[in-house]
């Protein structure tokens, strides 16, 4: 069972390999007729008996409009983010479920870890 199942991940393995690689001359062809596309004039690639192609246009908005579509996106997320937060004075900004504000410390002994109130904290920095 074991040969079986090394077999079968050479097998895949070696299938990937061959995927990947037509997957990376496609992509290099297609941006070579991208490139040439976008760059040669009209009349060179009417001589080529190239046409039926779409405008030039195009060739400058295929790439521009993923880059403002990530921009928009970026500023979304940021005003959502703005937008759910709470208010700056709201105890959920500093309070949660697992906060633990208990002041119990015996004598002797190092306090175990915990969060600190933020009345003491403010009294002691501000006061």
């Amino acid at each position: 069972a074991e040969f079986g199942k090394q077999w079968y991940q050479r097998r895949v393995r070696a299938l990937l390999a061959v995927i990947g690689f037509f997957v990376y001359l496609a992509s290099y062809i297609i941006i070579c007729v991208y490139l040439l596309w976008a760059l040669l004039p009209s009349y060179i690639l009417e001589t080529l008996g190239l046409t039926y192609y779409p405008q030039k246009y195009w060739a400058l908005l295929l790439p521009v409009w993923p880059c403002v579509l990530l921009l928009f996106l970026y500023i979304m997320v940021s005003l959502q983010t703005v937008i759910r937060c709470p208010d700056f004075h709201d105890s959920r900004v500093y309070k949660d479920k697992h906060t633990d504000l208990s002041e119990v410390v015996r004598e002797g002994e190092i306090p175990s870890l915990r969060d600190l109130n933020i009345i003491n904290v403010n009294k002691l920095l501000y006061d």
